[in-house]
């Protein structure tokens, strides 16, 4: 297709039928006729060689091209509205920007939870998508397919462009009435019981592993678990301990099965960031984003 020849007006009702996935529908979110948006249609199905919306039963159904197209419509038409905004003042009471972050488990839970609340106060027209982060997130950023990326220092050491949020430290968690287990957990205690462990792809070991091999100690990880909100459940119903971010185990310790503990042997902690593209910097929008972000932090 060539673009220059393009009516790019159409993209707008493209968008709207995508997403409606029905001619009267899209009418009206568009405050427009239904005559008007059958003849963009027609136009739009001659430019794309596709029809795009064929009859299903009593309904419409997106064809293969029509269900290829509908997400990137929808992001150039919302990355060229964050364009034109961007040479104005950005009001967070009115926005009806969609901002899109890639995050970590760790971040989703511990930050962009309370992100969400302060923009549901602060901005509640605005949108929020959040994707899980990939290790090619330069390219998501440098592709404004995000407007933030957000995980721990380490992984974004490479990238030039990012700000520190917070420093996290570790504690252990296990059942309150765990019947091996006092007030106090020793060093011998802790490596009689058996461990479950959060990691992405299933690998071990993990971050105490490194400390009890200064010691030349080992203990057992019996299970591994993907993602953080699971290891309530499974500590509160099992003898497995697990070695947790403090902030993730005062979650997890919210309720009354499970109960924290000093873990003993040292473990390290981490720092997590937040990563953006230089552009960005120019954007009022993302700028209050981060600043968002930072609060969310404390």
């Amino acid at each position: 297709m060539d673009l220059d020849r393009f009516d790019l007006n159409l993209l707008r009702v493209l968008d709207a039928l995508l997403n409606e996935g029905q001619v009267s529908a899209a009418a009206r979110r568009l405050g427009l006729s239904q005559p008007a948006v059958s003849s963009a249609l027609a136009r739009l199905r001659k430019a794309l060689g596709d029809p795009l919306l064929t009859r299903a039963g009593n309904g419409m159904r997106l064809t293969p091209l029509a269900l290829e197209l509908q997400p990137r419509v929808h992001r150039a038409l919302d990355d060229l509205r964050a364009a034109l905004s961007a040479a104005t003042a950005f009001d967070p009471r009115t926005t009806r920007r969609v901002f899109r972050i890639g995050a970590d488990d760790y971040s989703t839970v511990v930050l962009l939870a309370p992100l969400v609340a302060h923009l549901r106060r602060e901005a509640p027209h605005a949108g929020l998508e959040i994707w899980p982060f990939e290790e090619q997130f330069e390219e998501r950023l440098a592709t404004r397919d995000w407007d933030l990326a957000v995980t721990d220092h380490w992984t974004l050491r490479g990238w030039q462009h990012c700000e520190v949020l917070l420093h996290e430290t570790f504690t252990s968690v296990a059942r309150r009435d765990h019947p091996r287990l006092g007030a106090t957990v020793s060093l011998e205690d802790f490596l009689r019981e058996d461990h479950a462990l959060i990691s992405r792809r299933g690998r071990t070991p993990g971050v105490v592993d490194g400390g009890l091999d200064s010691l030349s100690r080992r203990r057992r990880v019996a299970l591994t678990l993907p993602h953080y909100l699971a290891a309530g459940a499974v500590v509160a119903h099992t003898d497995l301990l697990i070695t947790l971010p403090r902030r993730i185990a005062e979650r997890v310790c919210e309720t009354d099965a499970v109960r924290r503990f000093d873990t003993p042997v040292e473990v390290g902690g981490f720092e997590v960031a937040v990563a953006y593209h230089p552009r960005s910097e120019a954007d009022p929008g993302i700028t209050w984003l981060r600043q968002a972000l930072r609060e969310s932090a404390t």
